[in-house]
């Protein structure tokens, strides 16, 4: 009789935050050849997709298994709530502390993290593991 094993699915997170971020510095370098703070308010939008999903990918992939299988429901149904509230507070401190803003860099860059990260969704396949 042969044991069979299950493979638990491993996301490449490191992977996916790698390229976030370096498509955040580009996108910011390309918004700086209009102007300093049209580049500066690229990499704010950016940092304002980035920095929720970073907190949403830390607490909803903390649980694995069929055994915590209500932790990660309730995990992901928080982290999900968090990462809103972090957005629309990233957004909300952004148009009140900062004085000069270019507002097309900041929602255009936000704009293209949020399309790119569905396509990194497809593009990065996750890893199996024994």
């Amino acid at each position: 009789m042969t044991r069979i094993k299950k493979a638990i699915i491993q996301l490449p997170l490191i992977k996916w935050l790698v390229i976030e971020m370096a498509a955040l510095v580009i996108f910011s370098l390309l918004w700086s050849l209009e102007s300093r703070l049209a580049g500066y308010s690229a990499f704010v939008g950016g940092l304002i997709f980035v920095i929720p999903n970073v907190y949403f990918a830390h607490r909803m992939y903390r649980y694995q298994g069929a055994r915590h299988a209500h932790l990660m429901v309730g995990s992901m149904f928080r982290a999900e709530g968090v990462k809103l509230a972090l957005t629309a507070v990233g957004f909300a401190a952004v148009f009140i502390l900062m004085e000069p803003v270019h507002v097309p860099a900041l929602l255009f860059t936000f704009a293209v993290m949020v399309v790119l990260s569905g396509v990194l969704h497809f593009l990065i396949q996750p890893k199996r593991q024994l």
